[in-house]
């Protein structure tokens, strides 16, 4: 009997470390980012987050001014808590036929924050469906 759980529990901490080597890691391909999403990242940089806000939701459902107005007072209350935004860095990326998905790294002063682009087609352009914003690492690689 007493082997009988020895192994299993041999067996239990192989699958355990089978698994802890199961990272989140995922291939960035830089070319399926939607135009949108960079310009939105570079607008961030050189404009602010009014610009990229305007870039992220231009052409989308979601274009019209209140849904702007909230999207620009979020990344304002953002920066108030997180510092002012240095850069970004691609940690996912994926398409399919009818969706794309950018999960992207915001590198502010003090902490880091982490957005999901879910894009949808219009037309032959991507534009976003939903975004997602993270205070905590969910996916992709931590580079």
């Amino acid at each position: 009997m007493r082997r009988l759980q020895k192994f299993f529990m041999f067996v239990l901490c192989g699958f355990l470390l089978s698994l802890s080597s199961v990272n989140t890691y995922a291939e960035v391909d830089p070319s399926i980012v939607p135009d949108y999403v960079k310009k939105g990242l570079d607008e961030y940089k050189i404009n602010g987050y009014e610009a990229a806000v305007s870039a992220w939701l231009a052409d989308s459902p979601y274009s019209n001014a209140a849904t702007m107005a909230s999207n620009i007072a979020f990344f304002r209350n953002i920066e108030k808590l997180a510092g002012t935004y240095v850069s970004y860095d691609i940690l996912m990326t994926k398409e399919t036929i009818s969706s794309n998905v950018v999960y992207v790294r915001m590198n502010f002063e003090r902490v880091p924050g982490y957005i999901l682009f879910t894009s949808i087609k219009r037309g032959n352009m991507w534009v976003l469906g939903r975004i997602q914003l993270d205070r905590m690492q969910r996916f992709g690689s931590s580079i």
